[in-house]
């Protein structure tokens, strides 16, 4: 762990107009937290309170549209009218009472309006009421498939938008302008090379709106209003503008405009062919779980070194795909970033930056990076921001910790992911709290979910018990470890509060020969392989039934060697919820070493060494194999909710014991009901 005092995540910087007191931002992030008409609620107020109050120099207030055209979420912040600046003085303020510069960064969504839609779309419509789908040319599509051009009048009133928002920006106190040049938005489609091909007007200069809007928004803010925006500097698209087109065209441009600092990203949203086959383009913006950490740290290498070359010195923000704080003292190393501009971090766990100056890292809540809105939908499409991890982010004052005067006696059967967090909440409330788990060790399912060997990334997943555990064992929660609660020590030890946090079983099939197969050890659950490592697997083909659940470990397994058949009882791959976007990649790199899922294929009988299986068609197979591993979904254990019945004792039923879902339902589940207690 770095000594704060020389840690550089916590050196200040100035740019031309502003003081930084250390490195790390929080990047301008769509929040969805507004009322129906754009204005702030309480619920953002209360988020970026939090994430002020978590000690970063400066917080951006993202995506605030412009123009209600150009909305893709009817919970955008809005800046339409100077009606707007009073709601926004709000943020200022809790940002400014926090120690932190306030940044808010202004929107337009040109072509993305149409994500999210679960209707056939009118051309050139989004799919909230009054928003619209169009771009430069409209050959590539993002939401809506037949989009709409951007006629030069328009540009010319969205520039003066952009201006008249930054106005108001200025007027409610935002230290500073960011623009969402970035991510499929007008001005980023504009700037493509792809998108922006062929038009006729002053607009087939790709760079003109951006400037105008920087020039206009001068005009009306003065030139020594600090201005950071947000670009996309390299599409990496074939055929698209790359960093050195960026360098040679647009950082001299942007450098003449005088900003303050540019805030990188690197990738975009176009239907286009990416230039590397292994991580899309799309995938640079946002870091999907199996890309690797720092992907964006080359090119911010290679930014630095060609604005050096042409003598531009412009401070640079870099982000995305940053797990450890390591990770983020190596993205501002000279010759890269000036800045840590995070995001995810951010939401599931704001406070970081303090524990980082507090010489508290080790309690900081790594982001396992398996979806920042699981559980509260799609910000391109009817959800707000949200934490899979942290059940507070977006709820923060509501959720905000407060001691209880009634402390109660609270016994939770289960040290899984609801378990834990259930007993970190209500112990941090004041209640005295014991753990009984089962098994040998904390971490449930969660412990064991990432032991594949030939996965990227998957260590991360572990960040999450090993922060519960962690935290279980600092606040010295009682834990009883290879001990099931049972009626008889609840009747004994009169607790107030039973929490059932017992988890899932996976649901076997009822196989002939599968009992005795598993006697012998010859047929193995996900879980238990899993548990125990797959190293430990015998040599010799192995059969993998179940594709929803275990078409990672059948991919693992085919990349370290092993001859596998993945069989699965549905007609159609269906791929379990939790491996979400990850999905893509494993089909990928399934096809790319011939693992083919067999679907419509139902056991039959286990025989020694061998699984007879029946196929769609109706034809029985004999397959040989060293081991069957078997994933076939799972059900709630419960074995106590209805056994407690009399003893006087409150019941509540958590996680996967209530219904087998994700470990983010278990944790927000816990945080919501250790709260109620």
């Amino acid at each position: 762990m770095t000594d704060p005092a020389n840690d550089p995540l916590l050196k200040p910087f100035k740019t031309k107009r502003l003081t930084f007191k250390n490195r790390i931002v929080h990047a301008p992030t769509t929040m969805n937290m507004s009322d129906d008409k754009g204005y702030i609620t309480r619920q953002a107020v209360g988020a970026y309170e939090a994430l002020a109050a978590g000690g970063y120099s400066a917080v951006c207030v993202g995506a605030t549209c412009v123009r209600w055209d150009g909305l893709i979420n009817e919970r955008m912040f809005g800046f339409y009218d100077d009606t707007y600046i009073i709601s926004h003085r709000q943020l200022v303020e809790v940002i400014h009472n926090n120690g932190a510069l306030a940044g808010v960064q202004l929107f337009y969504g040109g072509l993305i309006p149409g994500m999210g839609a679960s209707f056939k779309l009118e051309p050139g419509k989004g799919w909230i009421p009054g928003t619209v789908s169009w771009g430069p040319t409209g050959k590539y599509p993002i939401g809506n498939p037949e989009p709409g051009v951007v006629p030069t009048e328009e540009y010319h009133a969205l520039v003066e938008s952009f201006a008249q928002a930054a106005r108001r920006a200025k007027e409610a106190g935002y230290d500073y302008v960011s623009y969402h040049f970035c991510h499929g938005s007008l001005p980023h489609v504009t700037l493509s090379l792809l998108e922006n091909s062929g038009r006729n007007d002053e607009y087939q200069d790709q760079f003109l709106f951006c400037e105008q809007i920087i020039q206009r928004t001068q005009e009306l803010c003065g030139e020594d209003y600090p201005l950071i925006p947000r670009l996309c500097c390299d599409e990496n698209y074939e055929n698209g503008f790359d960093l050195d087109y960026f360098i040679e065209n647009y950082a001299p441009r942007l450098h003449a405009l005088g900003i303050d600092a540019l805030d990188c990203t690197f990738g975009s949203m176009l239907p286009a062919k990416s230039r590397d086959p292994e991580i899309s383009s799309g995938e640079v913006i946002g870091g999907g779980f199996y890309v690797p950490n720092m992907v964006t740290l080359p090119y911010l290498k290679h930014l630095r070194q060609g604005l050096i070359d042409k003598g531009i010195d412009m401070p640079l923000m870099g982000s995305c795909n940053i797990n450890t704080m390591d990770q983020a003292r190596t993205l501002i190393e000279p010759g890269s970033a000036d800045f840590f501009a995070t995001c995810r971090q951010s939401m599931d766990d704001p406070q970081f930056p303090n524990k980082i100056m507090q010489g508290r890292e080790d309690e900081i809540r790594k982001s396992t990076r398996t979806g920042a809105s699981l559980l509260q939908g799609n910000i391109f499409g009817k959800g707000v921001a949200g934490s899979a991890q942290n059940a507070a982010f977006g709820r923060d004052r509501d959720y905000k910790i407060s001691k209880t005067t009634d402390p109660k006696k609270v016994f939770i059967a289960g040290g899984g992911s609801g378990g834990m967090e259930y007993a970190i909440t209500a112990h941090e409330i004041g209640h005295d709290v014991t753990i009984f788990e089962a098994s040998e060790a904390l971490g449930g399912t969660m412990a064991w979910a990432g032991n594949y060997r030939h996965l990227p990334n998957v260590e991360q997943i572990a960040y999450q018990p090993d922060w519960h555990r962690h935290m279980v064992a600092k606040y010295g929660i009682p834990v009883r470890l290879n001990e099931a609660l049972t009626r008889e020590m609840v009747e004994a030890e009169k607790p107030d509060v039973v929490v059932v946090a017992t988890g899932a079983l996976p649901a076997l099939p009822d196989t002939e020969g599968l009992r005795e197969a598993r006697d012998a050890g010859f047929a193995l659950t996900i879980d238990e392989v899993l548990k125990r490592g797959i190293g430990l697997l015998p040599a010799g083909p192995i059969v993998v039934w179940g594709a929803t659940e275990g078409i990672e470990l059948a991919l693992d397994l085919r990349r370290g060697g092993h001859e596998v058949r993945l069989l699965d009882r549905l007609p159609e791959l269906k791929v379990a919820n939790y491996i979400g976007s990850r999905s893509k990649a494993v089909l990928r790199w399934s096809e790319q070493v011939g693992l083919k899922p067999e679907q419509n294929v139902h056991l039959v009988a286990i025989e020694d060494g061998a699984v007879r299986v029946r196929h769609g068609d109706g034809h029985e197979e004999r397959i040989e194999a060293g081991a069957l591993i078997i994933a076939p979904g799972r059900e709630p254990y419960d074995p106590l909710s209805r056994a407690l019945l009399g003893t006087g004792a409150a019941v509540q039923v958590v996680g996967d014991a209530r219904k087998p879902r994700s470990y983010g339902n278990a944790i927000h589940e816990a945080a919501y009901l250790a709260r109620q207690i």
